[in-house]
């Protein structure tokens, strides 16, 4: 995970097992985010929004996953989180798998958990916000690079070495 405020939105053309990889990198982001949630203030409020994006219009699809969100929140132990984690990427995964329209949703309800952190995966970055993307002290910042980089800079002319 690249450090929060980094990066803040990046679309990506890349796939993961044929897959986005910018909806990858969603749903690893929402997932740490959710299980970051399940300890805090306001939780019950976004259980319901996760069990309503879950759900889609079933309820008792709905039904399930806030028993679900509810063993998983009950679970939560110090050491926990990134096996918890993992679980809820691989549900989030299927999800945008099975409804890639979810994405939307999915990143307003990771605004509101707070996450709205950066995740990389593969050759992909996804961001709550905009991308801001800077380089300092000669070296190179770019979102995408097709070709050879390097941080050296020209000799100035009549001076290339032979």
């Amino acid at each position: 995970m690249w450090p929060l405020g980094a990066v803040t939105r990046l679309a990506a053309v890349a796939t993961v097992g044929g897959m986005d990889a910018e909806l990858v990198a969603l749903a690893t982001s929402a997932a740490t985010a959710l299980v970051g949630a399940m300890a805090k203030d306001g939780w019950d409020a976004l259980r319901s929004r996760f069990a309503r994006l879950l759900g889609r219009g079933d309820q008792r699809a709905e039904q399930l996953a806030l028993e679900t969100l509810d063993e998983d929140a009950g679970s939560l132990a110090p050491g926990t989180e990134r096996e918890l984690a993992a679980a809820w990427t691989a549900r989030l995964r299927d999800l945008l798998r099975a409804d890639p329209g979810a994405a939307g949703p999915l990143r307003e309800l990771l605004a509101a958990t707070g996450g709205g952190g950066v995740t990389a995966s593969g050759s992909a970055v996804a961001a709550g916000r905009d991308v801001s993307i800077h380089a300092s002290h000669g070296g190179i910042a770019a979102g995408t690079i097709t070709g050879p980089a390097s941080t050296t800079y020209p000799p100035p002319p009549g001076t290339e070495r032979a």
